[in-house]
């Protein structure tokens, strides 16, 4: 087995990276609406605030939104024809490493709220 096939296997798909983008976009969302149903924890982005206060608004925020332009991005990315992109990898490793760094947050806001009680 070569270095380069080794490589290959370790790295991910643009499709699996879209995917797994987009499930920690729905995980952020589900634990910010749990951490915010305590009452002791509050939305901080206030943009997010707004949009928070309702339910509609939301789903279509954190969840239609994304999944429509995911679909989008996966659509144009198979009629293009292109081999991956370099760019459009690390664009989607960047929003991966912000996502998972904002769980983190939420699983340690999650430990403080349980050590609390």
């Amino acid at each position: 087995m070569t270095t380069q096939n080794v490589v290959q296997r370790r790295s991910y798909s643009f499709y699996q990276r879209l995917f797994f983008l987009y499930v920690l976009n729905l995980s952020d969302w589900f634990c910010t609406q749990a951490l915010l149903g305590t009452g002791r924890f509050y939305e901080a982005n206030p943009l997010m605030n707004l949009v928070l206060r309702g339910f509609l608004p939301t789903l279509l925020v954190k969840g239609v939104l994304p999944l429509a332009l995911s679909v989008l991005c996966a659509v144009l990315f198979k009629l293009s024809g292109l081999e991956e992109i370099r760019f459009g990898n690390i664009l989607l490793d960047i929003g991966i490493v912000v996502y998972a760094a904002v769980n983190l947050w939420h699983i340690v806001n999650f430990l403080l709220l349980f050590s609390a009680i």
